[in-house]
């Protein structure tokens, strides 16, 4: 039997998890929560909630709604200029693809 949602989701949020920590952060990780936020990093200068998807073929579009909630979860708490938020999309055999996600534009970021 193969590996289930939750598992391969739990998979790409302990690289998340990983990767912020050996960049310094703090890292608090929402398991389960179906919130916006799947992983949150602390440094002194930064507030980085990520939220985490995967996927075996990438296409942009795919995530419009994702990013379009994330927008409306900024403007309605107020958040852009407290809480830097990014979506990143797992793509298999390829990596990380990262846009950082504000109120009013979406970025890819490298």
């Amino acid at each position: 039997m193969g590996r289930t949602n939750y598992q391969r989701g739990y998979e790409i949020e302990r690289k998340i998890v990983h990767e912020l920590t050996s960049q310094g952060y703090l890292v608090l990780r929402s398991a389960g929560s179906h919130s916006k936020v799947d992983v949150l990093g602390i440094s002194r200068r930064r507030i980085l909630a990520v939220q985490s998807k995967r996927t075996k073929k990438f296409s942009p579009a795919n995530y419009r709604k994702e990013i379009a909630d994330i927008q409306a979860t900024i403007a309605q708490h107020n958040l852009d200029d407290v809480i830097d938020f990014e979506l990143w999309v797992w793509v298999d055999r390829q990596g990380f693809r990262k846009w950082q996600v504000r109120a009013s534009h979406v970025k890819e970021v490298a």
